[in-house]
């Protein structure tokens, strides 16, 4: 039996191992009693693997999401150069803190640490800096791609390549499934027709707006709106010009800055143009809340819920956003 989910491979063999194919095409073999004889691939490891290290903290909060289920936090013993700032939620913060996940500072700590598997992703997606560098040391690694991903569900799926190592498969779908349905409820409840979303950020002299392809651009069009951008078939963010994106606030009924809890100051010193735009008088400009990256991730039906709270374009609740942020000094 195969299974093609994302853009990953799970393939069942008869012997109960499993074939998967990550997102650089790498082969990884899994097995459960005896190491299947003969069997060639990039990676092969028994299953489930008792330690293994993150890369990034959103892996980790893919992981925390399938352990309200089944307990595999424990498996989870490193990350690669993080800070505590970087792990919002409780419980991954806690671990931090205590010294069951460690900080792996540099590729030095991180060779010397003890582990079965390093889960990594494809940054930048032609030539992912830190899976080569992995490859280098033959460091045993597979790799993630939820980042590029074409709409949130796919990104999600991802939960479930993570679960194959732990044999968490299985809960890992019903997961997702229920993940499904609450983001299809939100769809069919929430939906705010015609509405044009500028989805960009403004950091250390570069420009990068969303492209329509992304999986943000995905779930803007599922709520009935689209993104402003410059390549409607771009699947990450794609660089822009801080002339083009001033140009385009007159178009946005809906402005995400995407930054952690950005000022108006802030915003209106780089672009003059904001405070005549219609986002800006309906006070439609938001940023991204301290737990954008991590708990969007843990709970993606609550991203999804709150990204249609935004683009409502009668006055919503705003008061319990929590992964996004309303943009003060509207």
């Amino acid at each position: 039996m195969v299974i093609v989910m994302a853009n990953f491979v799970v393939e069942l063999n008869r012997d109960g191992s499993l074939n998967l194919t990550d997102a650089l095409g790498r082969r990884i073999l899994l097995y459960m009693k005896s190491e299947p004889p003969g069997r060639k691939a990039d990676l092969i490891l028994h299953r489930p693997v008792d330690r293994a290290v993150a890369s990034s903290p959103i892996t980790l909060a893919f992981a925390l999401r399938l352990n309200n289920t089944v307990r595999i936090m424990d498996k989870f013993v490193g990350i690669v150069n993080a800070q505590e700032a970087h792990l919002v939620l409780p419980e991954l913060v806690g671990r931090f803190r205590s010294g069951q996940i460690q900080n792996a500072e540099s590729l030095q700590a991180l060779r010397s640490m003890q582990y079965d598997v390093i889960f990594t992703f494809a940054y930048p997606h032609d030539n992912p800096s830190l899976a080569g560098a992995l490859h280098h040391y033959n460091l045993p690694y597979v790799t993630i791609d939820a980042w590029y991903e074409p709409s949130l569900l796919d990104r999600i799926r991802w939960m479930e390549f993570i679960g194959c190592f732990f044999g968490v498969e299985d809960e890992a779908r019903r997961t997702i499934s229920k993940i499904y349905e609450d983001v299809d409820r939100t769809a069919s409840e929430m939906r705010s027709e015609g509405r044009k979303v500028l989805w960009f950020t403004d950091f250390q002299g570069y420009q990068f707006v969303t492209g329509g392809n992304s999986w943000v651009a995905h779930e803007i069009s599922r709520l009935g709106s689209r993104v402003v951008t410059q390549d409607s078939g771009a699947r990450g963010s794609i660089e822009t010009s801080r002339e083009w994106v001033g140009n385009k606030m007159g178009e946005a009924d809906v402005i995400v800055f995407t930054m952690v809890r950005p000022s108006m100051p802030h915003i209106s010193s780089l672009y003059p143009e904001i405070v005549s735009s219609l986002a800006y008088r309906n006070n439609r400009v938001f940023g991204f809340g301290v737990g954008y990256w991590q708990e969007g991730a843990y709970a993606p039906e609550r991203w999804f819920r709150e990204l249609a709270t935004i683009l409502q374009p009668s006055k919503s609740d705003l008061l319990d956003l929590r992964i996004f942020s309303q943009v003060a000094g509207q």
